[in-house]
């Protein structure tokens, strides 16, 4: 705010001068320099001194109520610029799922920093079966991707971004990578890899991909790392279930992905937070994020 305004200020406040000195940390020919350039803008005297110290002028008392309503507003605006340039919080910590981790979390993080760059971010991509109880329980603030319904409450806001459907990843010179579609009855003998600790996912795997006399589960192999299962792929011998929206990381590495010939049912994927924590300006900031950026999916 203006100095002269707030020497202004200070001095009306204590009705005194060696007082508003003190206040502002200043000498008291620096605070007297000030009302006199204040005054000289005006064009009034603003204060007179007397035995009980400087006494506003009716000039002076005019200047008052319209420069304290100025700090008032000056005040709120600091208020209110701050809570745009501070995220709320020390820590954001966001647990996701692998089509955002993978496609937008890095993107997401580097948008926040600049936009808060105080603030520390944490990723947990590996956040197990039951994802509503951390985010409920505050060891996350956030999750990006699918939570069952059965484990959501009141307590959580839900908003769906898109829907994952679930391919089959294979090498490029798999005689099942040329066509469309993989018939789930052609791939007997290969190992099955799953990167996703989703029990649900699984099942979904074991009923569309599976044998029809197939008793135990088709999973040989199960990791929390993409790279070990693209990797265990290319290595020959295996094939694995993927959300069809990484398709282009999965290409990238030389493989293939496409849709069971019978499908594999749609699930909505989004951004889930406490209602409670909607006040902080980081989360804010993050649902703000996916509703204007083109996402990769």
């Amino acid at each position: 705010m203006d100095k002269n305004l707030t020497a202004f200020l200070a001095v009306a406040r204590h009705h005194s001068l060696t007082a508003a000195c003190d206040e502002l940390a200043l000498t008291q020919p620096s605070v007297t320099k000030r009302i006199a350039n204040l005054e000289h803008e005006v064009g009034a005297t603003l204060f007179e001194r007397d035995r009980r110290g400087m006494r506003l002028t009716a000039a002076g008392k005019v200047f008052l109520k319209r420069a304290e309503r100025i700090q008032h507003e000056y005040r709120q605006c600091l208020e209110e610029v701050s809570t745009i340039t501070t995220a709320g919080l020390p820590v954001l910590r966001v647990g996701a799922g692998p089509v955002f981790h993978l496609n937008s979390v890095a993107r997401l993080f580097a948008a926040l920093i600049k936009q808060f760059p105080a603030l520390k971010l944490e990723v947990k991509t590996d956040t197990g079966h039951d994802i509503a109880q951390p985010l409920s329980a505050g060891e996350i603030d956030i999750y990006l991707g699918i939570i069952p319904k059965e484990q959501l409450d009141d307590a959580i806001l839900v908003r769906y971004i898109t829907s994952v459907e679930h391919g089959i990843v294979v090498r490029a010179d798999d005689p099942n990578a040329q066509g469309t579609h993989i018939d789930p009855s052609n791939l007997r003998g290969y190992r099955w890899v799953s990167f996703v600790v989703d029990p649900e996912t699984e099942s979904r795997i074991q009923e569309h991909c599976a044998p029809e006399d197939a008793v135990e589960s088709i999973i040989d192999i199960r990791t929390t790392s993409f790279a070990t299962g693209l990797q265990l792929v290319k290595e020959g011998g295996f094939v694995m279930s993927a959300p069809l929206q990484l398709a282009h990381r999965i290409e990238s590495e030389g493989l293939m992905i496409r849709p069971s010939l019978h499908g594999m049912p749609r699930r909505e994927a989004g951004i889930y937070v406490r209602k409670s924590s909607l006040g902080y300006n980081a989360i804010q900031a993050v649902l703000n994020y996916f509703e204007t950026e083109d996402l990769p999916f």
